[in-house]
Order: structure tokens, then C-alpha cells, then sequence
């Protein structure tokens, strides 16, 4: 009783603050209903698990920390091991710390954009199954033209310099992502009543653009650290795809504290920081994948 005259109270919010329990209402950027559990609880709730506080825990966000901590664990094997067996051949620490960030970097951006997108055209398509068909058809497919016209972009746009075409095409995802953002609610709002067909059609369109852009900086990057050294490039298509893993048990725990905003923006922030992880003047010209 006095619980209820507190949520409807004005005293709602710090009351919601207080509570043992997360109880503040799902959003469209926080849709999880399910998420009760608070940090702050669980030294309580172990102390009375003999007497049913084991029952009152939020398993699921456990088990996706300890799901992380494991994929965690195993990707760190998986990306230090290589490094260790191929030391010599590898190069520089400096430059394993960097080109591995980079591809990094890339690899949880990407997901993030992608599943973040996922949940917000669940609202305009109208259920999930049509929202990972279309957000992932259409994020492979133009992501794969975007790989196929990166060498050109930097080559023309970047005049020859890998580096400055990430640069320019990170930018570009940034203000993408970033204009998606403010503008998405309201384009699905005027456009929710379209027929299935005509929505799709309009999902990929949307997508087209900042999925092309996308998918430039894992092949520009590829290329250029390839130059340096091609035993490099099967450890950054290993790291990437370490990261793309991680990615998706990540993204899903930052949706629950800063929702799918949230996500999308620290993304931006992982694209942004990329382009100065890769710190020499290689020309198109040198970048081994490419080479006529």
C-alpha cells in the first residue's frame, strides 16, 4: 500500500531510486520489463539465499556478466596466443597494442550500430522477425558494397591515403548515426501506416547509406596494416571477430543501463577513435589487398 501511494505520489521518482529492485518503467530505448536487478542489492540477496534470496535474483543479467566474462577470457586466449607463438614476425608491441584496438574497435561498433538498429525498426516493421531480416540483410549487404568501393573512396576522397579515408568515412558514419537518431521516431511515426512491402523498402533505404560507410574501415584498415606486415591480417580478421562476439552480449548489458541511444553513441565514439590507432602516411598504392 505504501508502495503505491509512493509511485503515484511525488515522491515517484525518489522512491524508484531507493527501491531494492529496478522497477522504472521500460521504454522504447530500454525495453527490458524483465530487468529488476540492481548492483546494490546482490550482496544482500546472497546473504539470504539459504533463506530464498537466491530466488529474488535476477538470473538473467548474471548470467550474461558471467556469458562476457567467459567470451571475454576465451577471446583474450584467442587474440594474445598468436601474438606470443608469432612475436617476431608480428612487429612491434606498440604496433600490435594499436592495429589489434583498431580491429577492436571496429568489430564492436559495427554490432553496435547493427543491433541497436535491430530494436529500433522492431517499432516500424512491426515484429522482430521482419526487424532482424531486413536490419541484417541489408547491414551485410551494403557493408560488403561498402568494402568493395573502399580502396576507390580512399583513393579519390582520401586522395591515396588509407588513413584519411577511414577518417572521412568514420565522419560520415558519426553524422549518420547521429541524425538517425534524432530523426528515426519521427519518420517511423508519419510513415508506420505503409504497407509491409513499402516499409521495408524504406528500412533499407535508410540503412543503405551508413552501412556503405560502414563497411570501409575494416578494409582500408586491413589493407594498411598489411602493408606493414601480411602475418598481421589473419590476427585482425581474428580480433575482429572476437570482437563482433563480445559485441553482442555487450551491447545488450549498455542497452540496460543507457539504452539503445546510448549504445549507438558509444559506437560513434569507437569509430571516431579508430582512424588515430592507424599512425603512418601509407598510400593506397601500398596496401597489400588491393595491389593490381
Amino acid at each position: 500500500y505504501e508502495g503505491a501511494l509512493a509511485l503515484l505520489g511525488p515522491e515517484r521518482a525518489d522512491f524508484i531510486e531507493r527501491y531494492k529492485f529496478a522497477i522504472a518503467p521500460a521504454t522504447d530505448n530500454r525495453p527490458y520489463f524483465f530487468d529488476f536487478f540492481r548492483w546494490r542489492a546482490l550482496p544482500e540477496l546472497l546473504a539470504l539465499r539459504t533463506q530464498g534470496g537466491a530466488a529474488m535474483l535476477d538470473w538473467s543479467y548474471l548470467i550474461l556478466v558471467t556469458t562476457l566474462v567467459q567470451a571475454a577470457i576465451l577471446s583474450a586466449v584467442l587474440i594474445l596466443l598468436p601474438l606470443w607463438i608469432r612475436r617476431d614476425a608480428l612487429g612491434k608491441a606498440l604496433h600490435r597494442l594499436r592495429f589489434g584496438l583498431y580491429f577492436l574497435a571496429l568489430g564492436l561498433a559495427f554490432l553496435f550500430i547493427e543491433i541497436a538498429f535491430i530494436q529500433r525498426f522492431v517499432l516500424f516493421l512491426g515484429h522482430p522477425f521482419y526487424a532482424v531480416a531486413v536490419v541484417l540483410a541489408g547491414f551485410l549487404a551494403f557493408a560488403g558494397l561498402g568494402s568493395a568501393v573502399a580502396a576507390r573512396w580512399a583513393a579519390t576522397v582520401g586522395r591515396g591515403s588509407a588513413v584519411r579515408g577511414i577518417a572521412l568515412a568514420v565522419g560520415v558514419i558519426a553524422v549518420l548515426a547521429a541524425t538517425y537518431l534524432l530523426a528515426l521516431p519521427s519518420v517511423f511515426e508519419r510513415l508506420l501506416a505503409f504497407p509491409d512491402a513499402a516499409k521495408i523498402a524504406i528500412a533499407l533505404l535508410l540503412i543503405a547509406p551508413l552501412a556503405l560507410f560502414m563497411g570501409m574501415p575494416f578494409p582500408l584498415g586491413l589493407g594498411h596494416v598489411g602493408a606493414r606486415s601480411e602475418t598481421f591480417i589473419p590476427w585482425a580478421w581474428g580480433i575482429n571477430g572476437c570482437a563482433s562476439v563480445l559485441s553482442a552480449i555487450l551491447a545488450t548489458l549498455l542497452a540496460m543501463h543507457v539504452g539503445f541511444s546510448g549504445v549507438v553513441m558509444i559506437a560513434v565514439v569507437l569509430y571516431l577513435v579508430a582512424p588515430a590507432l592507424l599512425a603512418n602516411r601509407l598510400t593506397i598504392r601500398t596496401m597489400i589487398p588491393f595491389r593490381s
